[in-house]
């Protein structure tokens, strides 16, 4: 009897001391500061916004309530740039400026698109996609929205574009990206001012890639 209560006690420290390893493993799977001051200098933080146009910081979770998916994707290359001509229907705001610009006789503002490659690894969350698909921004953004190279490796919110000349490619945002480096692990490309986006990069900022993707998931199904 004394022999299996003593088997007993040691089986229980030992699930104590293995528990508590799990849980000092999870504690330190982030990159250290020192770290994630490196790797900023090849991913920096996106900031700021054009001088003559007003933005406001999106959280997270309202980017992923207007997207069609989240992907994990390398990039391969940057395309051209392209112009595309804007939905002008009578009632929306687009048609509304048309018709102003028309009426001033200006030409409708049609705007230009910075675009990218990638391959997707994988869809996360959201409407499968090609393995291969064009990524763009409005080119009024550059210097705000990430600047991708090839060989990147990101998360991202994607969105299908509406113009035709955006056919078959999505848009996506410095609001909802983030760089995976050293393999594992990911960096935001933005973070914001308000408490909600200050506390999710907190949780999600240089911690593994796996945690960010199970925050996603978990936004996505509530």
């Amino acid at each position: 009897m004394k022999t299996n209560t003593l088997m007993a006690a040691l089986l229980c420290s030992l699930t104590i001391v293995v528990l508590g390893c799990s849980t000092d493993q999870q504690l330190v799977a982030s990159l250290t500061n020192e770290r994630i001051e490196e790797l900023r200098e090849e991913y920096p933080l996106s900031a700021g916004s054009p001088a003559y146009v007003q933005t406001i910081d999106v959280p997270f979770d309202q980017i992923l309530e207007i997207s069609d998916a989240v992907i994990i994707a390398e990039v391969l290359k940057q395309n051209e740039n392209f112009r595309a001509t804007l939905s002008t229907e009578p009632g929306t705001p687009e048609g509304d400026f048309a018709e102003k610009d028309k009426s001033q006789g200006i030409e409708p503002y049609q705007p230009t698109f910075v675009s990218y490659e990638v391959k997707v690894h994988q869809v996360i969350v959201g409407k499968e996609v090609n393995e291969n698909i064009n990524l763009f921004y409005n080119a009024d953004f550059v210097g705000v929205e990430p600047d991708l190279k090839p060989g990147m490796k990101i998360v991202t919110s994607i969105k299908g574009g509406t113009a035709p000349e955006q056919k078959g490619s999505y848009s996506f945002t410095r609001y909802a990206t983030y760089y995976v480096v050293d393999d594992n692990y990911v960096l935001s490309a933005f973070q914001g001012n308000t408490e909600e986006m200050i506390n999710f990069t907190k949780q999600t900022d240089g911690k593994t890639l796996n945690n960010l993707v199970e925050r996603i998931e978990e936004l996505w199904a509530n």
